[in-house]
Parts: structure tokens; C-alpha cells; sequence
């Protein structure tokens, strides 16, 4: 028996053999797709190429780059691979393959095939976007047509003994080998046919073939991983027991029993969350297991994406970086006003104040204006390493500005607080107008040294400069790492907690023992420090600030940001950022530059309508965005949990049955009563 499970792998099972077909054809096409389509059976070739015979390549690119698109190469394949072996141990096939395939179909073939068309990764997933809502309204009608009613999590739980998680593993090493199989015999037929037509060159036949048999040995160990991951979060009877001894078994089959009993006591929309991501589930794809691939993927894709971009999107690439670097900033500014806004609740108008105080900070001590002041003459190269401190030091110059703000503030809520903190906005950058000594008025400071980094010549040498984007990328890369680091670090303290509690009720927060007064400060210093962050590296980028950079206005563009991707939500904010610079600053401009062609469809309309560019729907565009999210999607893109069940949660959650009431305090089925979450 145990030799006849062991073995399964490799003759599967029926069931095991419909989930494999199931999501072989649902991995295999989008792979296929990026390979076929957007050439990138030839951009891994290249690669190859780039590290054994550079002179052979169509790539400019050194050993250093070809290496790095190397190692995403390997990442990417590998998470795939890695991803069947899970998704098909994952899933209990009880949805339909149409379901499945439509929804792969629409999540991820469309926009690849969109960034392919357009050519430009931002407006591809802007057409993305459009394109998604239109299929989860199509689909919510179709469904509704069909009166169908999707399974319910909870009540299929299900417990896998030692032999069901075997069988899962089988299932999951079986995805991996034949995924990886498929795909190496696709790719060989491939590159055969560009050998016969001679675009292929002679010296990676032989990388072919090891290729092909590493493969599938290597997808076998990978599916294994995926079962591994999957198996992480099954409900087995092998979970370690609460107590030991002669009594193990039954405190195994205790610990299962009670963990179901947990499920069937939440309320129903609590247990649905966690059921839906027990192994197996309905829908593994957004299940909590899948969440390490997609996040080892947009990882991989974001580190190395300086190497990438001229692979996939050929020339401009520095244009590009310098703009995903300016759209770095704008998620710091989200991250720290969601502080305020989401953690706290305390409604803030006058955020751009803050982001203004940390972009003088520098631009006034890392510029020639330093010595205009001072009378003290620094060396440039040398003055240019103040930049790392004065990135804390312009930070706790704002949080301190964030303490007189909030200071005079605290026995304000809601719209009086708004207000206030939107007079504060509104003075800052005339204030910073006129102070003509200090500033240069309306001329601005120029001149801004970049950061300085250690420089071994031959070795390792970073050149700091507006031609070359990509030092500046992977800076404002780092700083976001830190702030989400330190957001999430704020959000799981006793401080985040508390702001928690303010924000839900500040008189039950009050009467719990909670210092308002040092709590709400501590708020409004923590969003202005990461404001400050922002604006440091905004000068040191730019190079050159004035206080006509800087609109009062542009308070309500950060908080759309928190508002859109999800109040509250770290994840959230961040794509709520993404959103939000896209379409102000990088989607119409790009549409407009499109529409100055003569053979675009873009050209009729723009020379139609009399006085009409996209730059100038900008407002009315925004404003139906905003409006949408508020009326279909209250709680922002990616909404925190909670947030989530507050405004989706059904009415019988709410029922509480008044024998509830007669159970004792401390009682284990009290809070199973009184449905306590």
C-alpha cells in the first residue's frame, strides 16, 4: 500500500488527473503566452547568451545585468512550477474548469496581453483595470442568470490523516513534474524551430538539452515544496497535541474536534474567512498559501526590474525609472498619512505641509544655500554624505512640527479638525515664499546635492545623476522596505492598538486607560517622520525646489490615496499610491503623447472634440474614480480585515439570542453565544 501511494505521483489517480489538467492548461497558457508573445523564449535565450557569449547577443549589457536576469529567470520558473505543485494539492475541485479557466483567463492572460499591446507596463494594468471591472460585473449577472450558489467552505472542513497527506503530496510533486515536462518538451520544439531557421545560435543547443532534462527533475522537488506549503495550512491529525504522553492520540483527535468546534462558533462570516483558506478550498488561487508565491514573484520582478525593462519594453528605460521613483515617494506619503487617517482617525487636510518642511530641510543644508547662510564653505562631494543623516534628522524635524500641530488640536474631532489642519496646509507654502533669505522666494533653491555612496573604481561605483534613474530606483526602493517595516511594527505595538481604539471610540478608548492626549500626538509625529523622509529624497532627486512645486491641493490627492486603496491597510495604500500617481501624473500625460500621432485612434478624438486633452479631464476622471470606489467599493482595493467585515458583514451576524445571556461569565460557551469574535 505504502509503495502503490508513493508511486502515485507518476500515475495519478482520476480525481488527481482532473485537477492536473485542470491547472497544467490554466499555468500553462499564460506561461506560453509571455514566451510566444512577448518573445520571452528569446529573452531568456539572450540572457544565456549575455553570460556565455556576450559578443552574440542583441543585448548591450554586461555580466552584471545578464546575471541578474539570470537569477530572475530561475525565480520565476521555479515559483511557477513551485505554484501548480500547490495550487493542485490546494484545490478540492469542486468549482467548475470554465470557472477556473475564465478566471485566469481574465486575471492574468488579459494583461499581459494589454502591457504587450500598449507596450508600457502603467497603462496596461490602467486598461487592466477597466477591463476587470467590466468582467467581475459581467460575471456577478451571469451568475445571478444561472442562480448559482458557490460551495460553502465551512461545511466541507475536512481532517487529513497520514494517508491524505501523502495522497496530497503525490498530487502536488505529480503538478510539478508534468508542469515542468510539458514545458521544457514546448520549449524545445521551440527553440528547435528557431535553430532551423537560424536565430538560434549553435552554442545554446547544448544549454537547450540540459535544460530539458533539468527540468522536469527539477519540477518534481518543487511540486514537492508546493505540496509542502499546501500541507502548512491543512487541518491533519498530525498537528502537534497539547499534551504528551500515553494520551497523545486522543489529545490529537481533541485538538482537531476542537479546532472545528472553534470554526462552527465564530460568526458565519468570521468562519467563512477561515475556512475558505483551509487545505483543500474552492479557491486556492486567493487563498493565504498562494500569497508567498505572488509575493516572491512581485519581489523578484521589482528587484531586478532596472535589467528587466529594456528586455521587455526596449529603449527609455531611464524615463521610466525616473518616474517609478518619483511614484516611490507618493506610497511613503500614503504610508504615513495612513497613519494618521487609517490607524488613528484623525482626519488630516494639511498632510503637503509636512512633505514641504522635510524637502527644504535639505534643500537648505545640501545646496550651495547652506554656505549663503552660513558663510561656511563645504566641499560638495564631501557635503554630500550629510544626506543619510539629515534623512532622520529632516524626518524628526516634521514629527516635531507634527507635535505643534496636534498640540493645539486635541480637543478637536472630526470636521474641526479637518479645518484646522487644512489652515495649516494652506500657510506652509506661502510661508516658505517668503522667506526670501532663506528660500530664494519664488526663484527656489538649486543646485540640491544627490546622495553620496562609496566608490571603488573598477569594483563598485554608483553615479548619482538625473542620466542615470536607477541609483535613485533602488533608494527609494530601501526607504519603502523601511516604512513598511516600521508601519507594520507601529500597527502590532500597544501604540497601534491604542490608535485603534481611538479611532473606533475615544471615549471607550479614554475609559480603557488610554492618553489621549500623548496617543493623538504620537500620531500626528509619526505621519509628519515619514512625510519628512519623502520630501528628503524628493530635493535630493529632483535636484532643485521652489514653493511653487507644492499645492495646498495636494493634501486631498495624498488622502484619496489612503482612501482608495483601503484605510487602515499597509497592502492597501500602497496600491491606492500606484493608483493614484499613475493616473496623475504618468496615464493622461502618456495618452496625450499617444494622441499626437496621426495614425492613433487617440488622434480623432482629442482633434474632435474642440480644446480637449486628456491633461484636462484629469479632475473629472478623478472624480469619477473616487465616486465609483466610494459607491462599489466603500472599503478601499485591499481593505484591512476588519474594515472588510464591517461593511460586508450580514445582519444574522448581528443576531444575539437572549439565552445567551444566562450563560455564567468565564463560562467556554459564552463567547460562542454572544458571538464574540
Amino acid at each position: 500500500m505504502s509503495i502503490a501511494v508513493r508511486s502515485s505521483w507518476l500515475r495519478p489517480e482520476r480525481k488527481t488527473r482532473k485537477l492536473l489538467v485542470r491547472w497544467l492548461v490554466a499555468l500553462l497558457v499564460p506561461v506560453l503566452v509571455f514566451n510566444f508573445a512577448w518573445t520571452g523564449e528569446g529573452i531568456v535565450n539572450n540572457v544565456f547568451l549575455g553570460l556565455f557569449a556576450p559578443k552574440l547577443t542583441n543585448y548591450n549589457y554586461t555580466l552584471s545585468n545578464s546575471i541578474q536576469g539570470g537569477l530572475f529567470i530561475l525565480v520565476f520558473y521555479a515559483v511557477i512550477t513551485a505554484l501548480a505543485g500547490y495550487l493542485t494539492a490546494a484545490d478540492s475541485g469542486r468549482r467548475s474548469n470554465i470557472e477556473i479557466w475564465v478566471g485566469i483567463l481574465f486575471a492574468v492572460v488579459v494583461p499581459l496581453l494589454l502591457v504587450i499591446i500598449t507596450g508600457d507596463l502603467l497603462i496596461g494594468f490602467s486598461l487592466f483595470a477597466i477591463v476587470w471591472g467590466l468582467y467581475v460585473v459581467g460575471r456577478r449577472y451571469v451568475l445571478k442568470v444561472l442562480h448559482y450558489t458557490p460551495p460553502i467552505a465551512l461545511e466541507h472542513v475536512e481532517t487529513l490523516d497520514e494517508e491524505g497527506q501523502q495522497r496530497l503530496l503525490d498530487r502536488a510533486r505529480s503538478a510539478g513534474f508534468w508542469f515542468a515536462t510539458i514545458f521544457a518538451l514546448i520549449t524545445l520544439v521551440g527553440d528547435i524551430i528557431f535553430f532551423a531557421l537560424g536565430s538560434l545560435p549553435t552554442i545554446l543547443l547544448a544549454l537547450v538539452v540540459a535544460r530539458t532534462i533539468i527540468f522536469p527533475l527539477a519540477g518534481y522537488f518543487l511540486g514537492w515544496l508546493g505540496g509542502k506549503m499546501a500541507l502548512r495550512h491543512a487541518l491533519t491529525t498530525s498537528t502537534q497535541a497539547p499534551i504528551n504522553g500515553a494520551g497523545a492520540a486522543n489529545a490529537r483527535r481533541w485538538w482537531v474536534r476542537g479546532r472545528k468546534e472553534q470554526l462552527e462558533h465564530l460568526s458565519s462570516a468570521r468562519a467563512q474567512e477561515e475556512a475558505k483558506d483551509l487545505v483543500p478550498n474552492d479557491t486556492p488561487l486567493q487563498s493565504k498559501g498562494a500569497w508567498p508565491f505572488y509575493l516572491v514573484l512581485l519581489g523578484g520582478f521589482i528587484l531586478f526590474y532596472p535589467v528587466l525593462d529594456a528586455m521587455l519594453f526596449g529603449s527609455g528605460t531611464n524615463g521610466r525609472l525616473s518616474g517609478y521613483a518619483n511614484l516611490g515617494y507618493y506610497i511613503i506619503l500614503a504610508l504615513g498619512l495612513n497613519v494618521v487617517v487609517g490607524f488613528a482617525g484623525l482626519l488630516d487636510l494639511g498632510y503637503v505641509a509636512f512633505f514641504v518642511i522635510g524637502t527644504y530641510s535639505w534643500a537648505m543644508i545640501g545646496s550651495g544655500q547652506f554656505t549663503h547662510l552660513t558663510q561656511i564653505v563645504v566641499n560638495p562631494q564631501i557635503w554630500s554624505w550629510m544626506f543619510w543623516p539629515m534623512l532622520i534628522i529632516a524626518a524628526l524635524i516634521a514629527a516635531a512640527w507634527g507635535i505643534l500641530l496636534g498640540a493645539p488640536t486635541l480637543r478637536l474631532r472630526g470636521d474641526y479638525l479637518a479645518i484646522v489642519t487644512l489652515g495649516f496646509g494652506e500657510i506652509i507654502p506661502p510661508f516658505f515664499l517668503n522667506l526670501d533669505k532663506y528660500t530664494n522666494g519664488t526663484n527656489g533653491i538649486v543646485g540640491i546635492y544627490p546622495p553620496a555612496t562609496p566608490c571603488i573604481q573598477g569594483v563598485f561605483c554608483v553615479q548619482w545623476s538625473s542620466f542615470n534613474a536607477t541609483p535613485f530606483y533602488y533608494l527609494i526602493l530601501a526607504l519603502i522596505v523601511l516604512c513598511v517595516f516600521v508601519n507594520v511594527r507601529l500597527r502590532d505595538s500597544r501604540l497601534g492598538r491604542a490608535w485603534v481604539a481611538i479611532r473606533e471610540d475615544e471615549i471607550a478608548a479614554s475609559s480603557s486607560g488610554i492618553n489621549l492626549v500623548n496617543t493623538k500626538l504620537f500620531a500626528f509625529a509619526a505621519g509628519a517622520f515619514f512625510s519628512g523622509i519623502a520630501g528628503v529624497y524628493h530635493a535630493a532627486k529632483l535636484g532643485t525646489v521652489a514653493p511653487s512645486d507644492f499645492n495646498p491641493t495636494d493634501s486631498f490627492v495624498y488622502l484619496s490615496m489612503v482612501v482608495i486603496g483601503g484605510l487602515g491597510s499597509i497592502p492597501g495604500v500602497i496600491v491606492g499610491g500606484v493608483v493614484v500617481y499613475a493616473l496623475n501624473e504618468f496615464i493622461l500625460a502618456r495618452l496625450d503623447t499617444i494622441a499626437a500621432s496621426p495614425g492613433n485612434i487617440l488622434y480623432v478624438i482629442e482633434h474632435t472634440i474642440p480644446n480637449f486633452t486628456f491633461g484636462n479631464v484629469r479632475n473629472l476622471l478623478f472624480g469619477i474614480i473616487l465616486i465609483s470606489i466610494m459607491l462599489f467599493r466603500p472599503e478601499g482595493l485591499i481593505p484591512s480585515a476588519r474594515r472588510r467585515r464591517e461593511l460586508h458583514h450580514k445582519k444574522e451576524d448581528d443576531i444575539v439570542e437572549l439565552d445567551a445571556l444566562d450563560e455564567p461569565v468565564g463560562a467556554e460557551t459564552l463567547e460562542a453565544e454572544m458571538q464574540v469574535e
